[in-house]
């Protein structure tokens, strides 16, 4: 204990006179949050262009086009003249929507005879696509409704609430919990800041390695670098709570976290972190490769983590190797919804354990590698020198 106490005061001194690293612990989260969050502000994707093509012309269609163009999603900017010219208008991205009203519209409704409306979405971009298409599905319902509603009083001379029933049955009544309005931002950024703790771990503890290496491998390995991860971690999840409360504040970011539950997932997280970091600077043996390998690894690893994709809609063969070689697997998702939904520790206790055995398991095998790749045998150096000396005397 007292060694590793004297090792983690001397990578504080460090830390404290490297301007870089501090810029990298402590202004490095909040910038990339605030950065990263700024562009997901606007709860819902708005004033979407679209096209309308109307065949029908009637007062009915005149008030499905009044109905999109009010609505704030929408921003009816084209009137096609025939179908080919509707989707040549989405093909050049001038619009994200297209709007097909058919002919005989209104007239097919009054006599009882069904008609559609078609809605033509830009499907390359799915976040605009969804938006859009969940907007028109929801107004294209409604006017139904109301004009099955309008029908079945003029056949039958019903009361209105009694066409009501009739013509809508049962209603639907939905539920949204935690995050009501279904935004990406709330959806996102905690995936994000769990990618950036990653991010930065791998590149604080690439940079306090790359001070002494051979003094690392050589003397009191284990507690070395466990000073060195311990400020790297306690630095950056200071960092990373303080990021939340900004984005909490300023944009409104869901938290009803349980707090004591995502610091022990993000410490346990760093810890984990370090044996791959360990193994990757022993391959590399320089900074700057090692953090060309590290960037290059943040986005496949936040694809594969199960945060963007659950992770039982992928293969069994990709899954469970990312899940073996890397711990955001274990992280991402759980500390997400530890944040949004202040699960309990029980509930994430899984996640918990799997982080503490594969740092038991990479952890070692890092220490391992590292001082096998650097560790300084002063008496063969000594050997070597002096074989050295005597060859040049001869």
């Amino acid at each position: 204990m007292r060694t590793f106490l004297q090792n983690l005061l001397k990578e504080i001194d460090y830390t404290s006179k490297k301007l870089g690293l501090l810029i990298l612990f402590f202004i490095g989260m909040p910038f990339l949050g605030m950065w990263f969050t700024g562009a997901y502000y606007s709860e819902y994707v708005n004033d979407v262009p679209i096209a309308v093509l109307d065949e029908d012309n009637s007062s009915l269609s005149r008030q499905i086009i009044e109905y999109f163009d009010q609505n704030e999603r929408y921003n009816v900017d084209y009137y096609a003249s025939s179908r080919e010219e509707l989707e040549q208008l989405i093909n050049e991205r001038k619009v994200y929507m297209g709007l097909y009203i058919p002919p005989d519209l209104n007239n097919n409704i009054k006599l009882g005879n069904q008609s559609q409306v078609l809605v033509l979405t830009d499907g390359t971009n799915v976040i605009i696509g969804n938006n859009v298409y969940a907007g028109a599905a929801q107004i294209v319902q409604m006017v139904s409704g109301g004009a099955a509603i309008q029908v079945l009083q003029a056949k039958g001379s019903l009361e209105a609430k009694m066409a009501m029933n009739v013509a809508v049955p049962f209603g639907f009544e939905e539920r949204m919990l935690y995050d009501s309005k279904l935004t990406y931002m709330n959806y996102l950024i905690y995936g994000i800041i769990a990618v950036f703790l990653q991010q930065l771990m791998l590149s604080s503890m690439a940079t306090l390695l790359s001070r002494n290496p051979e003094e690392v491998a050589t003397k009191d390995t284990f507690t070395q670098v466990a000073a060195k991860m311990t400020v790297g971690a306690v630095c950056l999840i200071a960092s990373g709570s303080f990021t939340i409360f900004l984005l909490h504040k300023k944009f409104h970011l869901i938290f009803n976290g349980n707090v004591i539950v995502a610091l022990i997932l993000s410490f346990l997280f760093a810890v984990a972190i370090s044996g791959p970091t360990l193994i990757l600077f022993s391959l590399t043996k320089k900074k700057t490769r090692f953090t060309q390998i590290a960037y290059m690894l943040s986005l496949p690893t936040f694809l594969t983590c199960g945060y963007v994709w659950p992770v039982d809609q992928m293969p069994l063969l990709l899954a469970i190797p990312v899940k073996i070689l890397w711990p955001l697997m274990n992280y991402a998702r759980a500390f997400d919804e530890v944040m949004i939904k202040g699960l309990p520790f029980a509930t994430v206790s899984q996640n918990v354990v799997e982080l503490l055995v594969y740092s038991l398991i990479m952890l070692p095998i890092g220490i391992k590698c590292f001082k096998k790749s650097f560790y300084k045998n002063e008496k063969r150096e000594e050997t070597v020198q002096i074989v050295n000396e005597e060859n040049l005397n001869l």
